[in-house]
């Protein structure tokens, strides 16, 4: 008899971590579900950026502006700083990706301007 209440001692401490173990558990899936939603709208340009495609038209360094024939029909005009992340090399002609903010009279301050590759 004593062999028996040891081991029903033993099996219930088990049964006591596992329940502790799956209540941890529970409660990481909620906190990842309730956090994955806000993480994966926020945005590090902000809630107003945008994103054109397109050709390139002209571009002016002196100005720090390049002007796109959108791939949705227009032109577009983008103003770049020196925060503004450019991967890849302007030129006419080049196939771009710009995410922007849009500006005053037309000029839309380029936040990231990608050059695809051919």
């Amino acid at each position: 008899m004593i062999g028996t209440t040891r081991r029903a001692s033993i099996e219930s401490g088990r049964s006591g971590s596992r329940r502790a173990a799956a209540a941890l558990a529970l409660a990481a899936v909620l906190a990842l579900a309730l956090i994955a939603p806000a993480a994966a709208n926020a945005s590090p340009e902000g809630p107003s950026s945008l994103t054109a495609t397109g050709t390139v038209v002209s571009v002016k360094a002196s100005e720090r502006t390049v002007t796109v024939k959108l791939t949705e029909g227009g032109e577009g005009r983008f103003v770049w700083s020196s925060d503004t992340r450019i991967t890849g090399v302007l030129t006419p002609g080049a196939r771009v990706t710009i995410r922007y903010t849009a500006g005053d009279g037309g000029n839309n301050q380029a936040l990231q301007i990608t050059v695809a590759r051919n």
